[in-house]
C-alpha cells in the first residue's frame, strides 16, 4: 500500500493569499493542456526534452521567481531558496508529491540552468512586459510616459567577445519595466528603439510620450515615433550631433536672457537644486517631427545660497504649444532618469547584475526578465525601500505570496 500523504508538518498559508489567474500565467506561461494567458495566443515552449522531466516549466519559473524576490542573484541562490522553500509554498507553486520522500520537490540548481538558458528568453520577456503594463496601467488614465535606455550587463559575455546589452522601456510614474529586448552581437540599442518600442504592446490611439537621452537622438527614431498618431518624443541633444546641437543653441539662446517658463526646486541632504527651462518654437531646426526646442539649467546650491555647479541642456520634443508645456518638458527630462535610478542602479546593488557571471545561451536575458517581474510586483505594492523588502521576504518565502497576490 502507498504510503498516505503527510500534510500535519505543513504551515498552513493564509487563504487570502490566491495567486492572481493572471500572474500564474505570467510566471507560468502557457503550455498544451494548462491555461493560456488572457490577453495573448502564443506559448512558450519547454526547451527541454520530454524524457526525465520531473518539474513543469509553470513550477520551476514560478520557483525562480520567488527566489527573485527573495534577492537571489544567480542560478546557484535560486536553486538554494527553492531548496528552503516550505513545503506548503511548494504546493501553492505546484510542486509535485514525491513519494519516496513523502515530500514536495523543488528544482535543482541544474534544472534551472537548464531551464533559464534555453528558454525563449525574448517571448518571457513579451509576456512579463505586457503583464506589467496592464497590470500597472489598469487603473491609470491619460497619456502614457516611458523612459527607455540600455543597460550593459558587465558580468556577461557573448561568443563575439562583447558585452551583453538589454535595452528596456519604463514607465515613469510607476517605475515599472513593461519592454525589454537584448541588443544584437555586434550592434548597439540605437538600432533596436523600434523593436522595443513595439514589444511594450501599447494599444493603437493611446497617447505616448517617449522620453530618451542624448544617444537615441537619431533621426530613424524620432521618423519613427513621430509617425505613429499620439505618439510624441523628448530627447536630449548633445556633442553626438552637432549640426543639430548648433541649430537647438541657436533658436534657444535668445531665451536665457528673460526670466524661465518653468521652475522646480529640490532641498535635500544639505543642498537646493533648481530646474529651470525656457521653451519656444523649432522652426529652422532640420530634425524629424521637432515642433519645439527647450533649454534646461540645472543648479546645485549650498543652503547658504553659493553655487556649486550649473550646466545646461538642450531638448528637442515633437509635442506641440498645447500638448507639451514647459513644465512637461522639466518634468519629462528629470524623471526621464528615474529608469536608472529605480532600475538599472537597484538591479545592481540588490542583484549585483554587473557583477553575474551568467553568460550561456539566454541565461542573462532570461535573468533581467525574472529582475524586471519581481522589481514590478513590489514596485505594484508601493514598495519602495526594495533591498530591505527583498531581505524580509528572505527571511520567510511565503511572504513572496503578498506580492503575487490581490
Amino acid at each position: 500500500m502507498l504510503p498516505h500523504k503527510n500534510h500535519s508538518r505543513e504551515k498552513a498559508i493564509p487563504c487570502h493569499c490566491r495567486i492572481l489567474p493572471a500572474a500564474r500565467q505570467v510566471l507560468m506561461p502557457a503550455l498544451p493542456g494548462m491555461r493560456a494567458l488572457k490577453t495573448r495566443t502564443f506559448q512558450i515552449t519547454d526547451p527541454r526534452s520530454p524524457q526525465g522531466i520531473q518539474h513543469a516549466l509553470e513550477f520551476v519559473l514560478a520557483a525562480c521567481v520567488v527566489a527573485t524576490l527573495a534577492g537571489a542573484k544567480n542560478y546557484r541562490e535560486i536553486a538554494s531558496h527553492a531548496a528552503d522553500m516550505p513545503q506548503p509554498l511548494l504546493k501553492k507553486l505546484g510542486a509535485e508529491w514525491c513519494w519516496f520522500r513523502l515530500r514536495r520537490k523543488h528544482p535543482s540548481e541544474s534544472t534551472i540552468r537548464n531551464v533559464l538558458t534555453r528558454i525563449d528568453a525574448a517571448q518571457l520577456d513579451l509576456i512579463t512586459g505586457t503583464w506589467l503594463a496592464a497590470q500597472a496601467r489598469k487603473n491609470a488614465e491619460g497619456e502614457w510616459i516611458i523612459a527607455v535606455d540600455g543597460k550593459v550587463m558587465r558580468g556577461s559575455w557573448t561568443d563575439e567577445n562583447d558585452k551583453v546589452t538589454m535595452f528596456s522601456a519604463m514607465l515613469h510614474r510607476e517605475a515599472v519595466t513593461i519592454a525589454q529586448v537584448r541588443v544584437p552581437d555586434g550592434t548597439n540599442e540605437i538600432t533596436q528603439a523600434d523593436t522595443l518600442l513595439d514589444a511594450a504592446g501599447i494599444p493603437e490611439g493611446e497617447s505616448v510620450l517617449v522620453t530618451l537621452d542624448a544617444a537615441h537622438t537619431q533621426r530613424e527614431t524620432a521618423e519613427y515615433i513621430g509617425a505613429r498618431p499620439g505618439w510624441n518624443y523628448l530627447m536630449t541633444v548633445k556633442g553626438n550631433q552637432p549640426t543639430l546641437q548648433r541649430q537647438v543653441f541657436d533658436k534657444i539662446l535668445p531665451l536665457l536672457s528673460g526670466a524661465p517658463h518653468h521652475i522646480m526646486e529640490e532641498r535635500s541632504r544639505g543642498r537646493i537644486k533648481k530646474w529651470s527651462c525656457w521653451l519656444t518654437g523649432a522652426d529652422g531646426i532640420d530634425f524629424p517631427h521637432a515642433a519645439q526646442s527647450a533649454c534646461i539649467r540645472r543648479e546645485i546650491f549650498e543652503i547658504s545660497g553659493d553655487r556649486i555647479s550649473k550646466e545646461n541642456a538642450l531638448i528637442l520634443t515633437s509635442g506641440k504649444a498645447l500638448e507639451m508645456t514647459a513644465a512637461g518638458v522639466n518634468q519629462g527630462v528629470r524623471r526621464h532618469w528615474g529608469i536608472e535610478n529605480k532600475s538599472h542602479y537597484v538591479r545592481d546593488t540588490l542583484y549585483r547584475e554587473d557583477h553575474g557571471q551568467a553568460w550561456a545561451g539566454n541565461g542573462p536575458q532570461a535573468m533581467a526578465s525574472l529582475r524586471n517581474l519581481a522589481l514590478g510586483l513590489f514596485r505594484m505594492k508601493n514598495v519602495k525601500a526594495i533591498k530591505e523588502t527583498a531581505e524580509w521576504v528572505c527571511r520567510d518565502q511565503t511572504r513572496a505570496l503578498q506580492f503575487m497576490t490581490t
